[in-house]
């Protein structure tokens, strides 16, 4: 994929360039194939799970593709919630599928919860949303 005599890394010791290489290959590549195959890799992720974070996609396989494939999953999804409720039924609500967050999201995130805690501050009596955030 990247056209790199990767042994010439190897020997030559740049292993974080090699971790970044192997960071950067994309999903439906044959290591990670290989990867997600073997049974010592698996056993180890089980024994040590990673930190639980809500799924994304990342911006590197963020096509024009697989965004509409993406609307069009939620929406399928939307419609059977819609026809289960008009049956009878209480579906509840779906998760929409996982889509790429970007910096400019997660700091615009991050601004809205200090305002949110900026505003609590000044309309709770001192110490009152400490407690409450502390249970």
């Amino acid at each position: 994929m990247y056209r790199l005599d990767l042994g010439e890394e190897w020997r030559a010791r740049r292993w974080r360039r090699l971790l970044n290489l192997i960071d950067g290959l994309p999903r439906d590549s044959a290591f990670v194939e290989a990867l997600t195959s073997d049974d010592e890799w698996a056993a180890a992720v089980v024994a040590n799970p990673p930190e639980e974070r809500p799924p994304s996609r990342r911006m590197a396989e963020w096509s024009p593709q697989v965004e509409l494939l993406t609307n069009l999953l939620d929406a399928v999804r939307e419609n059977t919630r819609v026809a289960l409720a008009s049956a009878g039924g209480k579906p509840g609500q779906f998760a929409p599928a996982p889509r790429p967050v970007t910096a400019l999201e997660r700091v615009r995130a991050r601004r809205r919860v200090s305002k949110h805690e900026s505003l609590v501050a000044r309309v709770l009596p001192h110490g009152v949303h400490r407690r409450a955030e502390a249970r």
